[in-house]
């Protein structure tokens, strides 16, 4: 029930690590890149906790937060920062200057199919841990998920404080408006049954309580490029025709281009669901 208050429920089940200290904790900087505001969070979140630490100095820490030039000295996981480098361009999505485009600027998340898919977003989470942490997709299909394993699943992450969970819901199946999307989950209410769900775009919606059989709903809804051979797939989408006309591809601007494009990469639908990240 959407219309919950969104106050914090201090609970055992809360994550107030981040919901009580919630530096880090930004807004997605555009519409697009909600899954990497929510990868961003998770990781800042880890910087106060000692315990995922080998030493003080950031070269022990079990995490990697990248130190950006506006904040140095200091760590700091900003949504730019951590698309760089070549395990994210090598395992993700391709971001940067790329040479063969005459070194222009290239990011991926704005090319179809558009952001991250819960694969991606895990291998993003991978490429700033290292192997002591374990980063796990769970997609929820209805036929093969129970609400009950879902609820055990996201309680048991938001009792751990060695863990973290993230949702790809669809918005629609909470009465919202928009489409697919990610947040971190940050509580869970046990005599409503009710999660908290932590929105990175600050900018739309507060945090809102929902129930767990409607998030359940939101969850178990279809994504329609959630397995792609990313990110090479994605030099296959060029523009221009032999002839000096263009397909559209890169950039399609009807409904039908965007489906050739989907085709294109080789997209299979899949359910969104939810990923957790927690320390072995």
């Amino acid at each position: 029930d959407t219309s919950k208050s969104s106050n914090v429920m201090i609970s055992e089940y809360s994550l107030d690590y981040f919901l009580l200290n919630s530096g880090g904790f930004d807004a997605q900087i555009n519409q697009a890149y909600c899954g990497v505001a929510t990868v961003s969070a998770l990781l800042n979140s880890l910087k106060y906790m000692k315990r995922f630490r080998d030493v003080d100095d950031i070269s022990g820490w079990t995490f990697d937060l990248p130190v950006d030039q506006r904040y140095d000295p200091y760590p700091y996981a900003t949504q730019k920062d951590i698309l760089l480098g070549d395990c994210v361009r090598n395992n993700v999505i391709q971001e940067g200057d790329d040479d063969s485009e005459g070194g222009a600027h290239v990011d991926g998340i704005f090319k179809p199919p558009y952001g991250l898919n819960m694969a991606q977003v895990a291998d993003l989470l991978r490429c700033h841990t290292s192997d002591e942490w374990e980063v796990s997709v769970h997609e929820v299909d209805p036929s093969k998920t129970t609400l009950s394993k879902m609820r055990f699943d996201l309680t048991a992450a938001l009792i751990d404080p060695d863990a973290r969970v993230m949702i790809n819901y669809h918005r629609q199946g909470l009465g919202q408006v928009g489409g697919g999307h990610f947040s971190p989950l940050g509580s869970y209410h046990p005599p409503t049954d009710s999660f908290l769900i932590m929105d990175v775009a600050k900018y739309k919606y507060p945090p809102v309580w929902v129930g767990a059989a409607t998030l359940f709903s939101s969850l178990s809804t279809l994504e329609n490029c959630a397995h792609y051979d990313y990110p090479k797939a994605q030099e296959r989408l060029v523009d221009n025709k032999s002839d000096g006309s263009t397909n559209h591809l890169f950039n399609p601007l009807t409904a039908d281009e965007y489906v050739q494009s989907l085709n294109v990469l080789g997209c299979e639908a899949g359910y969104r669901g939810y990923v957790i990240l927690k320390k072995k």
